[in-house]
Parts: C-alpha cells; structure tokens; sequence
C-alpha cells in the first residue's frame, strides 16, 4: 500500500514459531525512493470456532471501499490478479482464521532484510530469484503499532 510519503508492506503467516514471514525478492523490502516504509505483521490460527473468512474478509473490504469507486475498482482487479474466484467462496469460507497478534515496524536500516544494495559487488552472476524468511523476535524497538486502530499515519 502506498500513500505519499508512505508505503506499508503487508504480510500474514500461520507460523507456530512467532511473526516469521516470507519475503519474495529483493526489491519487496527495499526503502521508497521518497518517504517511509512499514511493514505490517499479521499472525493467524486456523481455528474452527473463529469469525474471519476469506469471503468475509473481502465483502468488510468492498464496504469500506465503496465510497471510492477508483479504490473499490482497484481492489476488484488485485482480487483478480491474487486468483480470487467468487465462484468459490463457499470453498474459501471452510477457513476460518483466528488473529493471534499483528503489530506494524518502522523498516529501518537494522530490520532484518536483504536488498539490492546490500550485496557490495552487486548480486552474483547468475542469481535470478531470491526468496527469504524473516523473524520479527526481537525487533520490538522497531514497532510502531500493536493494533490497525493505533494509527501512526494521521
């Protein structure tokens, strides 16, 4: 997501071993050219009893959206693009999804992330992809936020 002066990288995981998550590249945690860059870190269980689904997750997204043709018309292609099918929501909402924890951090030069840059003579010869996990274990001092509602974007 990306705003003037602002841009949020936005992951979820299941994993059972804390905020571990998976980074697809170089470039998808690589500072803005102007302004900051967040990471948001959302931690689900999956878990018979809880309330959010996929197709609920989305319809709560269409109705904040709605006001915003140009936005509710950017998300309807993301969807698309992601492989989101309405035609399989009964599917889709089997899922049930449980928040565990989520908290937003500050990316700043000590979080933990490879970049272009940090490769001195430039990537090796021959390395096409590279795909990455981190854990957010002990980058506290870096998290801005422990809930969407404690807003640092006002």
């Amino acid at each position: 997501f990306e705003w003037p002066g602002k841009s949020v990288e936005v992951k979820a995981t299941t994993s059972t071993r804390g905020r571990v998550h998976r980074i697809n590249g170089l470039d998808q945690l690589a500072p803005p050219e102007n302004g900051e860059l967040f990471f948001f870190s959302l931690r689900l269980r999956e878990e018979g009893g809880a309330s959010n689904t996929l197709p609920g997750l989305v319809a709560s997204c269409r109705t904040l959206l709605e006001a915003d043709a140009e936005a509710l018309s950017g998300f309807e292609s993301a969807l698309v693009q992601a492989g989101y099918s309405p035609a399989h929501e009964e599917e889709y909402a089997k899922l049930k999804l449980r928040i565990v924890d989520e908290g937003l951090y500050r990316v700043e030069e000590n979080f933990p992330r490879l970049t272009q840059t940090g490769f001195a003579g430039g990537i090796p010869s021959g390395v096409e992809r590279v795909e990455y996990e981190i854990n957010l274990a002990g980058f506290e001092h870096l998290r801005v936020a422990a809930k969407p509602e404690e807003s640092v974007f006002e």
